[in-house]
């Protein structure tokens, strides 16, 4: 008589447990992971403020015959050093032959390795434990505030030269800025975002990723227009644009705005030219271009909508 016991945990969440414990793991065979640290900066090309953090990088180096995850695989699992060892042995084994067939591995919370053995570290991984933040997009403003209208009178520039000079100010002084409240700790974001391949737990990144920024209804939209008193002149409003309503998804922002009638006069011109266009609350009220199922949908039409229509067009999900 004998019986078969099924370990059924996943490695991933062994390594991401490690990780977190000494900030390095390495498998025998297969390389190492470790934490990067990474200094506040931003990113010009997707228009990202960040703070400094802690990456996953991997370094493919199979010199070494450490194995990190033995004690922790014959904790759970109650067995001795070699069961452990063969059970890691396997999952490396297998991992290498997806590779073998051309396939891309997927590690839940970690990353990605394509068949060229090049690592990509899991988008949505913020580190929650050390900052509890989201990375800011930043993206153009239609109506210019009052202070970046003094700080260009001020730098006394050329003409010719303005236009440059407000767009450095505007890249430095936001980078400082999120920096500054990354730092202390005081800005909080319910956004899930989806640039950065930031360490985290898995339940941490679970939770995050339910939250969902509020659709507006934009054919009830209209109807919250304050009252206008007997002392004030009567300003007839325009109509809404209407936008099919969706749960979660995809959309191309092209337009972001303080004062929400402005939004809809966008949204109505770009209803107007044939577009499907959706409105997003929140600190600034968003226009939106088209509904996308997934990210990778969104970026096909990205390039088209930035020629098209805003050049700082960015991606929200919602």
């Amino acid at each position: 008589m004998f019986c078969i016991f099924v370990y059924n945990m996943k490695i991933e969440k062994l390594i991401l447990q490690r990780l977190q414990d000494t900030g390095r793991v390495h498998l025998p065979g297969w390389g190492s992971w470790y934490l990067k640290a990474q200094v506040s900066r931003w990113d010009s090309v997707t228009g990202t403020a960040f703070p400094k953090g802690k990456y996953i990088a991997f370094n493919p180096s199979i010199a070494s015959i450490e194995n990190s995850l033995v004690s922790l695989v014959m904790k759970d699992l109650g067995s001795t050093m070699e069961i452990a060892e063969q059970w890691i042995s396997r999952k490396v084994q297998q991992w290498q032959q997806s590779l073998d067939h051309g396939a891309v591995l997927m590690l839940d919370g970690i990353g990605s390795f394509r068949p060229n053995g090049a690592f990509q570290s899991d988008v949505n991984s913020l580190d929650a434990q050390s900052f509890g933040l989201t990375p800011i997009m930043l993206h153009a403003i239609s109506e210019p505030s009052a202070l970046q209208s003094k700080v260009v009178a001020s730098l006394k520039m050329v003409s010719e030269q303005r236009e440059q000079g407000l767009r450095n100010w505007q890249k430095a002084s936001a980078a400082a800025a999120v920096s500054l409240l990354f730092g202390l700790g005081i800005f909080q974001s319910p956004w899930s975002t989806q640039m950065a391949g930031w360490f985290a737990t898995p339940v941490e990144f679970e939770a995050a990723s339910e939250v969902a920024v509020p659709l507006v209804d934009v054919e009830n939209h209209a109807n919250e227009t304050p009252a206008v008193t007997s002392s004030e002149s009567k300003i007839t409003s325009k109509a809404v644009v209407s936008a099919t309503r969706l749960e979660t998804g995809y959309s191309i922002i092209v337009g972001s705005f303080k004062v929400s009638t402005n939004a809809s006069d966008l949204a109505n011109k770009l209803r107007s030219q044939g577009h499907l266009v959706t409105l997003l609350e929140g600190s600034l009220m968003k226009v939106g271009i088209g509904s996308f199922a997934s990210r990778d949908e969104a970026k096909t039409a990205l390039s088209k909508v930035k020629a098209d229509i805003n050049s700082h067009a960015w991606i929200c999900a919602y």
